[in-house]
């Protein structure tokens, strides 16, 4: 696994999805990468509409693999620790990697 990102999401959800999405299509970038321990993602704008009973919750649900997109880089652990001096953040299992943005 690299160890250097030109761009580094912490967080597979909504936010980290699309935002990875937008690079990837907007500006044509390849090199990123998603920090994200989960296997599962959790539509969690759709929870207003659980909490009302007009949508079932197991359908919030969907593997991250299948979100993350193609071209990202999903890195399945857990960020324990941010340099940003340093562009690095520490993982759990993935030691430090480091980042442009």
């Amino acid at each position: 696994m690299k160890s250097h990102y030109q761009i580094l999401i912490i967080g597979g959800g909504t936010a980290g999805i699309m935002t990875a999405a937008q690079f990837i299509k907007q500006k044509n970038l390849k090199d990123i990468a998603i920090i994200e321990p989960a296997s599962t993602h959790f539509y969690q704008p759709a929870w207003t509409l659980v909490g009302a009973g007009t949508y079932d919750f197991d359908s919030t649900a969907k593997p991250m693999a299948d979100v993350i997109p193609k071209d990202a880089v999903w890195i399945k652990d857990r960020a324990t620790g941010f340099e940003p001096e340093n562009n690095l953040v520490h993982t759990k299992n993935s030691g430090d990697i480091t980042y442009d943005y």
